[in-house]
């Protein structure tokens, strides 16, 4: 693929990664030397040392294998070693840019392209590459197919799986903690909260990624929160609905309050029953609205 001639290359920065290297030598360096000093807080810096890690290696895989490179023809996309594929634009059912609010009040902006046959490609990108990935649009644009009402899908599996690393990373950690207040106070009552609530985020990610899913169709959708509750809903069928925003405030020692962004989307049906399922503004909030303008429609 190098051999083609692209337009414009988009890449993973340098930057990630030289930084969470520094802090895995910070905290190397401090677990070495607690540790040569017989200090038993070395037990917890060497803790967070093996976080780092874990995040040098995937800031570095990243900036070793992602690449968006775009020609005239078509775009070739990788996120592995051996994932790497070209995509004619014909190929492509459509195209669409997003800018949502994330949970920490950032803009962020999503590219989105949809091919049949294989989960829609997204990817975040920045400023500095907003001019290729209009002009990637626009190609596709150019070349796209006449169509019915477009689908969309909305479910838990866009950073699914290394949500749910960090989820496990996140048990053993609590875990590894509540062992010592175990050993140091003998209480172990006290250990109960955090273990339940590590479990309750490892199993609310499990459930996303498995069975959350919202499929927007040209006269209906099926909205499916858990295993049990799957549904399908005619437009018409439903009496109305909203899109909600929460924001959860938290004040730490010292600083200013921290305000957290939750989005969620809600609708009544025609029985009177109620129902809503979370997602992410930045990541699906053009599916949302798109679900929104059609149940409006409708009714």
């Amino acid at each position: 693929m190098e051999s083609r001639q692209w337009k414009y290359k988009i890449g993973s920065g340098k930057t990630p990664a030289i930084l969470s290297l520094i802090m895995l030598a910070i905290f190397g360096g401090v677990t070495g030397w607690l540790y040569s000093e017989n200090n038993g807080a070395f037990l917890f810096t060497g803790l967070f040392s093996v976080i780092l890690l874990a995040l040098v290696i995937a800031t570095v895989y990243r900036l070793a294998f992602y690449k968006v490179l775009i020609g005239k023809d078509g775009f070739y996309y990788q996120t592995g070693p051996r994932n790497g594929r070209f995509y004619d634009y014909t190929q492509v059912e459509k195209a669409w840019i997003h800018s949502g609010e994330a949970q920490n009040r950032a803009q962020e902006d999503y590219c989105n392209i949809e091919i049949p046959g294989i989960p829609v490609i997204r990817f975040q990108f920045f400023y500095a590459d907003e001019k290729a990935v209009n002009y990637l649009v626009k190609r596709i644009e150019a070349t796209e197919r006449e169509h019915g009402a477009e689908e969309y899908l909305i479910d838990g599996k866009v950073f699914g799986k290394t949500r749910i690393v960090l989820g496990v990373v996140f048990l053993i950690v609590i875990a590894f903690i509540e062992t010592v207040v175990i050993k140091t106070s003998g209480l172990v009552l006290l250990v109960i909260p955090g273990i339940a609530m590590a479990l309750y985020v490892l199993i609310s990610l499990i459930n996303s990624n498995l069975f959350f899913k919202v499929k927007i169709e040209e006269n209906g959708f099926y909205c499916q929160t858990n295993p049990f509750n799957g549904q399908y809903y005619q437009y018409s069928e439903i009496t109305g609905c909203r899109r909600i925003k929460k924001v959860v405030r938290t004040r730490r020692p010292r600083r200013a309050e921290n305000p957290r962004y939750y989005f969620f989307f809600e609708f009544t049906d025609d029985s009177g029953a109620t129902k809503k399922f979370q997602f992410e503004d930045q990541i699906h909030g053009h599916e949302v609205d798109v679900l929104k303008q059609r149940i409006e429609k409708a009714s």
